[in-house]
């Protein structure tokens, strides 16, 4: 793997409607249809005729983005847990007010604290990420491209940087259908040739969801 890129999913229902994020079962919304509509163009004229490994997390609303911007692709998905979000127990589906009301005190450090009963700390999730990653990283082609969410993002990021588990000094925005670029250049140093690139939804600039 010489290159990875990386696009978050779109937006999805929990981001409109007050739920949590995590595990729950949430679906994408209209507009978030739409970006990763965007986003598959984009990434069609970035991967050209390239040959490349497609890996997602099989969670519904990261899932229905790959499958969107298959379309504009030559391989479909691989759905993996492995690229799933921090898993948020039993505040999954449940509404932020809820689940502030059954929320864990935090605890030192915060690298191990889980937030709800059930759930993960940072730290598992970034090494169950990581762990992935480091499955599939000789898998024969240089490009890789992978549909996450916003901590399962930054674990992959801090994984191609080695950076190590990151989440307390250290965090990268990663929007609704973001693309990142993640390269190696011709020294062998890892290097951040583009984060968080939301310009091809910029024709969505008008909707007052986007960027939610």
């Amino acid at each position: 793997m010489k290159e990875l890129i990386i696009v978050r999913h779109g937006e999805a229902d929990h981001m409109v409607k007050g739920l949590t994020g995590g595990w729950s079962d949430v679906a994408l919304t209209e507009l978030g249809r739409e970006q990763a509509r965007l986003a598959g163009i984009r990434l069609a004229s970035i991967i050209g005729d390239r040959p490349l490994d497609f890996y997602s997390s099989d969670l519904p609303r990261a899932a229905q983005t790959a499958e969107i911007i298959a379309k504009f692709l030559p391989i479909k998905p691989v759905f993996v847990q492995g690229l799933r979000e921090l898993n948020n127990g039993a505040a999954a589906n449940l509404t932020k007010a809820e689940a502030k009301k059954i929320m864990i005190p935090i605890t030192q450090p915060t690298l191990d604290w889980a937030p709800y009963q059930g759930a993960e700390s940072w730290r598992r999730m970034s090494e169950r990420v990581m762990s992935f990653m480091e499955s599939v990283k000789d898998n024969g082609h240089d490009l890789t491209l992978v549909v996450v969410h916003a901590g399962s993002g930054n674990a992959v990021i801090h994984w191609w940087l080695g950076l190590g588990h990151g989440g307390q000094n250290t965090s990268f925005t990663l929007d609704p259908c973001s693309i990142s670029r993640l390269t190696i250049n011709e020294w062998g140093e890892r290097v951040m040739e583009k984060l968080n690139d939301t310009s091809h939804l910029h024709s969505l600039e008008g909707n007052p969801q986007y960027g939610s």
